[in-house]
């Protein structure tokens, strides 16, 4: 049953993605983010009023402070590097975010990982590399380093699955502090906060989007579901086991979506990376 939650939630996930790219073709990217957090402040906001919540405020106001602060400098990197680049080459690069949360998790949650999942993580950077090959070929993938170095989108992707890797940790950590309906409302409350001094002139442009309201609350339905399922799988398995599963999902959605959305080119690089990431994040699993 845990497993299935987090196969819901990465559904929703790889569905997030695909509105998110889709809405920043009319928005910007610091007026999505707040409309999509006021969605969700309301509600959990609705929640917490509907069901008491539990909080041990000296235990979580840490960790929580810190988790509001990486979560809106990643959103914004993330939003930033998918409306300049292909969907599924800055996608799959999420993957490498298994790695870096089995490390964080090791240390903060004392979940190890086992033989097999090394072996997952060598496939994960492997993959990685193959994807951004322009062929099949060793000197071509060794040539992907360079990419992977100049492509502005692809290092931006990096330094979101570094964040993303911790934040599942951070989340995992406050809600042993608290309920879900109360950890979810302090996190998008506080992300509003940050982002009305972000927006200045551009706060007026939630008002003009009449005729995308349609994509916009699609965006934010997935969203918050999938947010809401991931607290759930987050309590109920280890964080590299969660984040295997919904990177392996959103992988294979990324490219499909890319090429049924976006008109984006499904190369057999592409095509042997996910694959090679997929068998990374079973070994993880």
């Amino acid at each position: 049953m845990s497993i299935l939650i987090c196969i819901i939630s990465a559904f929703f996930w790889a569905a997030f993605d695909l509105t998110r790219k889709l809405s920043l073709q009319k928005i910007n990217s610091v007026n999505l983010l707040l409309i999509f957090t006021l969605s969700q402040t309301l509600i959990f906001g609705g929640w917490v009023f509907y069901e008491a919540p539990f909080l041990n405020l000296k235990s979580y106001i840490f960790p929580g402070l810190i988790l509001i602060l990486i979560s809106l400098f990643s959103a914004l990197l993330f939003l930033k590097a998918i409306k300049q680049s292909d969907l599924s080459l800055t996608i799959p690069l999420l993957s490498l975010s298994p790695l870096f949360s089995s490390l964080f998790s090791f240390f903060f949650l004392n979940e190890k990982l086992s033989y097999f999942q090394y072996i997952g993580i060598f496939l994960i950077i492997f993959g990685t590399l193959v994807l951004y090959s322009k062929n099949i070929t060793l000197s071509e993938i060794l040539k992907s380093f360079k990419i992977l170095i100049t492509n502005r989108s692809a290092r931006l992707m990096i330094i979101v699955s570094l964040i993303w890797s911790l934040t599942p940790v951070l989340d995992k950590l406050c809600l042993q502090k608290s309920s879900i309906n109360i950890h979810g409302l302090i996190q998008s409350l506080g992300l509003v906060i940050l982002l009305t001094f972000l927006l200045k002139k551009e706060r007026y442009q939630i008002f003009s989007l009449k005729k995308n309201w349609g994509l916009i609350l699609i965006t934010i339905f997935t969203g918050i579901i999938a947010t809401v399922i991931q607290f759930y799988a987050i309590l109920f398995n280890y964080v590299p086991i969660m984040e295997a599963i919904k990177r392996s999902i959103g992988q294979l959605s990324s490219v499909f979506f890319g090429k049924v959305f976006f008109e984006e080119k499904i190369t057999k690089p592409k095509i042997l990376g996910v694959l090679i990431l997929s068998f990374g994040v079973y070994y993880i699993l």
